[in-house]
């Protein structure tokens, strides 16, 4: 067989040759030097993007190393040879030398490793924006919720993904394909209001956590703003002060630190739209009042933004990006959505007018611009790790049109990662679906509000719907709780007072 070796270096061969005094005796001539052994140079570079790869080669049974410039050279007895080469994350490349090259290193080019992958929900549903680990290789799911990997080494694909239980398989790199399944995280909430009757309490706050404590209560919805506009705790968003919106009665890293010792998943609530403090000192982006050129205001006196004004996004979104920076899990976006319950003949957008208010083209408008502010919202925060939410009238999981609000679950569920409906059973008027009193039928109409909307999903978002506290029994709050729950579905229990107790909250797992 034949043998091939390393190149010995030139200065070796000097170091023998010096051993001794050199005698040229007369009559004799001087032996030229036996010329060096024949050689031949490789040099291995990855084929998806031609960059140098440290590779092994096998060379008629002899190994050799290429080094991190792909480069090595091996003795050669210029006969034909066979060479592989192979490196981590590659399809081993073969080449065979007949003769050696006129000029420059002999190229092998190797093909990577690809791992084709999706990541999907339980039933189906790809899911966008995933979070895929191999090792230190790391991809993002697309809008299919697929993703590759170039040079994927056998090991555990781990996902994670806002909103999703995070999941991992294990891959030995025997397919080329793999496919992860996430689960919806199984979310049991009560809604914390911000100030001194929640969070803004000392004594409130303790009581609460020690009741998530003894129950299966396993996450929070901290106020970050309230009905009016007003900012509950401090902040560093200057246009906040600059409009007289911040009165702090919760210290939010405290808060979050005590949620994370307990337990607890971190959602927090920003009013939107409905944003009297801002409309009234910006009403260059306010909604306006027809009849007076003023800022319009609903029933309650309160104030709305334009949201076809792009301008009156950035402030709910600032706002949004520190909550996600502070360290909550999730941002919940309520009043997302046009004005109601005023003299809506009267309300004049940027974009909009009263005049077609409710013709098909002004519904499509409304349900287009609230789904862009929710792209929006998603683009800037899931990539911080936060979870996007959107609370919806109830009415418009069975509603064919947007009641007037620009809601509609279908888009949006495009573009949030939660859908909220608040399917208070109280709102509901005498006579619906034939009840003399809605209220005292309220696992019915629950029931009845999912399973209308659950098939009105057109992307990855999942339902969380917001359940009704006051006016129910113990039992019958339970009872809407186990509706939500036996179709896979969280829930988020709310109270005006933050008044909660341990008879209608389920028994710690």
């Amino acid at each position: 067989m034949r043998r091939l070796s390393l190149l010995i270096s030139a200065g070796a061969l000097l170091l023998a040759a010096c051993a001794g005094p050199s005698v040229l005796i007369a009559g004799e001539s001087m032996r030229p030097p036996e010329p060096p052994p024949p050689t031949l140079s490789f040099v291995v570079f990855g084929a998806d993007d031609l960059t140098p790869v440290a590779a092994s080669l096998t060379v008629d049974g002899e190994m050799a190393t290429a080094d991190e410039n792909g480069a090595a050279t091996v003795v050669w007895d210029e006969q034909p040879v066979d060479v592989v080469a192979s490196a981590p994350g590659f399809y081993d490349g073969s080449i065979t030398v007949t003769e050696e090259p006129l000029e420059g290193p002999i190229e092998i080019r190797l093909e990577p490793v690809i791992l084709n992958g999706q990541v999907i929900s339980e039933d189906g549903r790809p899911l966008p924006g995933a979070q895929v680990a191999l090792g230190d290789m790391q991809a993002v799911t697309d809008r299919d919720g697929e993703f590759t990997l170039f040079r994927a080494l056998p090991g555990e694909v781990r996902v994670e993904r806002p909103a999703w239980e995070s999941n991992a398989v294990a891959w030995d790199g025997s397919v080329p394909d793999v496919t992860v399944e996430l689960q919806p995280r199984m979310i049991r909430a009560l809604r914390v209001a911000g100030d001194t009757s929640g969070a803004g309490s000392v004594t409130k706050w303790q009581e609460l956590l020690d009741l998530a404590d003894r129950t299966g209560i396993n996450a929070f919805v901290v106020d970050t703003t309230e009905e009016g506009g007003l900012v509950l705790r401090d902040t560093d968003v200057a246009l906040a002060y600059e409009i007289g919106a911040v009165q702090p009665f919760y210290d939010a890293q405290q808060v979050l630190s005590d949620m994370e010792e307990h337990g607890l998943y971190k959602i927090t609530r920003i009013v939107t739209f409905q944003s009297d403090f801002l409309a009234r000192a910006r009403p260059e982006i306010a909604a306006i009042d027809t009849s007076t050129g003023k800022p319009w205001t609903n029933n309650k006196d309160l104030a709305w933004l334009d949201p076809t004004d792009r301008n009156s996004w950035d402030y709910p979104l600032a706002l949004a990006e520190e909550s996600c920076r502070l360290g909550f899990d999730e941002i919940q976006f309520d009043y997302i959505r046009f004005p109601s319950d005023g003299p809506i003949s009267r309300l004049s957008f940027d974009e909009l007018s009263a005049d077609d208010y409710y013709s098909e083209a002004s519904q499509q408008k409304r349900v287009e611009t609230i789904s862009a502010f929710l792209e929006e919202a998603h683009r800037r925060l899931n990539p911080m790790g936060c979870a996007v939410a959107a609370d919806i009238f109830a009415i418009t999981l069975e509603s064919t049109s947007d009641e007037g609000i620009g809601q509609d679950p279908g888009p949006f569920s495009n573009y949030v990662d939660v859908l909220s409906p608040m399917i208070y059973t109280y709102t509901y008027g005498s006579g619906w679906k034939g009840w003399a009193d809605p209220n005292e039928h309220a696992a019915e109409l629950v029931e009845a509000a999912l399973d209308s909307g659950i098939p009105r999903i057109e992307g990855f978002a999942l339902y969380r719907p917001w359940l009704q506290r006051a006016f129910l029994e113990d039992g019958d709050i339970l009872a809407v709780q186990r509706v939500a729950e036996e179709r896979d579905m969280g829930w988020m229990l709310w109270s005006a007072g933050t008044i909660f107790d341990a008879g209608h909250l389920p028994p710690p797992e």
